[in-house]
């Protein structure tokens, strides 16, 4: 999260955050689902996302934790950039 946040704790400007997102392809007329290991940091994103009134954002409950207890689940392994 620290990312996120200014060197008092604060969180960063809209503006910064929204460049940092757009630069990792993450932009506000996409769906965008937030997760983390547990899903406490994705509600952290997930939130900001919320304050900046984008339209279609979700957060995974539980994260990457509790969908990998599912053997079911699929995962892709390796660098989902490259083909």
């Amino acid at each position: 999260m620290e990312d996120f946040e200014d060197v008092d704790g604060t969180l960063r400007s809209y503006p910064e955050i929204v460049k940092m997102w757009e630069e990792w392809g993450i932009t506000s007329d996409k769906e965008v689902s937030f997760y983390c290991g547990t899903g406490w940091r994705a509600a952290e994103t997930w939130f900001i996302a919320y304050l900046m009134d984008w339209p279609n954002i979700n957060v995974y409950d539980g994260g990457w934790f509790l969908w990998s207890m599912d053997k079911n689940n699929p995962v892709q392994k390796g660098d989902p950039r490259k083909k």
